[in-house]
């Protein structure tokens, strides 16, 4: 089965999803990577795919289009498509989606049922806010909240890294040092990543945690500092640190399994 070429609208439209302000008006991201592709369908997000029109499409529906019915299929030559692209060695195809409405802050300070959720305090590598949210996604939290300066989750490489996870997991966006302060005094305990903090082994998390992640060059803000308590990894001496993705998972899977 044939497919019609990408339209230029189309084509402008998905190019200027590079820039994050425009992004965000839109509302739409470019997907790529099967696994992802698949959890922006599943979600209801998936809006159409872009086949490159000289490599495994070759201006025809390929076989994996048959994963996704009633996902309309289009082509664009080679050219185009690799400057859309932001993998070097990807599948050929780009899905186009939309990215889904962002969590409401006012809702969160109504909970009172046990729940788990996740603060970055301005990481700014678009793959460890990725890394974070399907971490969170993986085990179970409530949802992640989104601070100033972090990176756009929906950025080809957040979105790439997060493997499909802000599709599902609920993200909210704009989360203010004041929001955070609000949700300690509505009864979240927030816990801090932090070196030389109180050992993991022995930190009792209360049923509504919130697990605070710092930026990767500057740590926390002195106002997010003094608001929660600091826990750490044990570590061997001599070593400095972990990454925040991978201190972040190790910390939320022990929350995840022993709050009181």
């Amino acid at each position: 089965m044939s497919l019609p070429p990408l339209s230029r609208e189309k084509l402008k439209n998905l190019r200027s999803a590079a820039s994050t302000r425009i992004r965000r008006r839109k509302r739409i991201c470019l997907v790529e990577g099967e696994r992802v592709l698949e959890e922006a369908r599943a979600s209801g997000f998936l809006d159409y795919l872009v086949f490159s029109g000289e490599g495994r499409a070759a201006g025809r529906m390929d076989p994996d289009a048959a994963d996704f019915p009633g996902i309309p299929g289009f082509t664009l030559d080679r050219g185009s498509f690799s400057r859309l692209s932001d993998v070097r060695a990807g599948t050929g195809v780009i899905g186009a989606a939309r990215i889904p409405p962002g969590g409401e802050f006012p809702t969160l300070l109504k909970r009172k049922d046990p729940s788990t959720f996740v603060f970055l305090d301005g990481l700014q590598e678009p793959g460890n806010v990725g890394g974070v949210i399907r971490t969170g996604w993986a085990f179970g939290i409530q949802g992640v909240l989104l601070g100033k300066g972090t990176a756009d989750p929906f950025s080809p490489k957040g979105v790439r890294t997060s493997a499909g996870g802000g599709f599902h997991l609920p993200l909210y966006h704009g989360i203010s040092e004041a929001d955070l302060g609000e949700l300690a005094e509505s009864g979240y305990t927030i816990y801090l990543a932090q070196a030389g903090g109180a050992d993991l082994g022995i930190v009792r998390f209360g049923p509504r945690s919130i697990l605070a992640l710092g930026s990767e060059g500057h740590g926390f803000s002195k106002t997010v500092r003094a608001m929660g308590q600091p826990v750490s990894v044990p570590m061997v001496p001599g070593v400095d640190s972990l990454n925040v993705v991978v201190a972040g998972s190790i910390i939320l899977a022990e929350m995840m399994k022993r709050k009181v």
